[in-house]
């Protein structure tokens, strides 16, 4: 199913968006790591404990994946339902963490006619249910389902006391930036507070507070992948709109999640798109 979206979405893209007429700077693979068929479908990736985090899209089980550098699953946790709140993969898109929390975001919404978005906190100390915040967007006036729109989002990060994503429009090719309060867990209604002409679909993000330096992940319309760097990334300087865009490369590859190490070099990891095995990556730029 994940597959079926994904082709769609180039098609109509491609449609949509002409050629490709941007100069990129270049991206370079230094290490490919072979992940297990049991995260074929590797949607987020974070870091707790000197382990990798990742979980599955669309379908998937509600289970927390923990694996070594080297690719071997440690552990699995499924998510157990508690007693206000039902737990389900319905999309889930990204992955962050704080010290306390780890958050899910459950915001895949590949036509937009979901009404049931949200973001699922677990507890790090022993990986309970704490609470999910529901949201919606503040514009959406229809739930009909249709294939280009700006209400998906598949990039989450933390910045100051709040929970960010990023959309991924189909439309336009733009991303939203929109803002969450992680300490409230009542339903929250969001509003975009910048958009930035990346000319792609964002899907994955992370943000590195001492760095300041935001890093996204996103793919064009004829299936090339993208890293996008926002430098000096704060929300006092949202309205810049300065970023840095390279082209990884890999082909037949959908790069889902990012997670940096340092200013010039990132994990990121690849669904498994017909190529026989979900991977992850370690890149750099220059």
């Amino acid at each position: 199913m994940k597959r079926y979206y994904f082709i769609l979405s180039l098609i109509l893209v491609s449609c949509s968006s002409g050629q490709e007429r941007e100069d990129f700077e270049n991206a370079v693979i230094l290490e490919t790591i072979v992940l297990p068929k049991i995260i074929n479908e590797t949607s987020g990736l974070e870091i707790l404990n000197n382990q990798f985090i990742t979980h599955n899209d669309s379908g998937g089980e509600p289970s927390l994946y923990f694996f070594s550098q080297n690719g071997e699953i440690i552990k699995s946790i499924t998510l157990e339902e508690e007693s206000f709140w039902e737990i389900y993969n319905n999309d889930w898109e990204d992955i962050t963490a704080d010290e306390d929390y780890i958050y899910i975001a459950d915001t895949g919404n590949n036509f937009g006619n979901r009404d049931n978005l949200n973001i699922i906190k677990v507890k790090t100390t022993d990986f309970s249910i704490d609470s999910k915040i529901d949201i919606s967007y503040k514009d959406q006036q229809t739930f009909l389902p249709r294939p280009k729109h700006k209400y998906d989002a598949e990039a989450l990060f933390l910045i100051e006391d709040k929970i960010a994503v990023l959309s991924k429009d189909r439309d336009n090719l733009f991303t939203d930036l929109y803002l969450i309060d992680k300490e409230s867990n009542s339903k929250q209604v969001l509003e975009s507070k910048i958009t930035y002409n990346v000319n792609s679909l964002i899907t994955g993000g992370d943000y590195n507070k001492d760095m300041s330096l935001l890093a996204l992940v996103s793919y064009s319309s004829k299936g090339s992948q993208f890293l996008i760097l926002f430098e000096d990334f704060n929300l006092e300087t949202l309205a810049e709109k300065k970023f840095r865009k390279f082209k990884i490369p890999l082909e037949r590859a959908q790069i889902e999640a990012i997670k940096i190490i340092d200013d010039k070099t990132f994990w990121i990891t690849s669904e498994d798109e017909g190529i026989g095995s979900p991977y992850m990556y370690k890149i750099k730029v220059e």
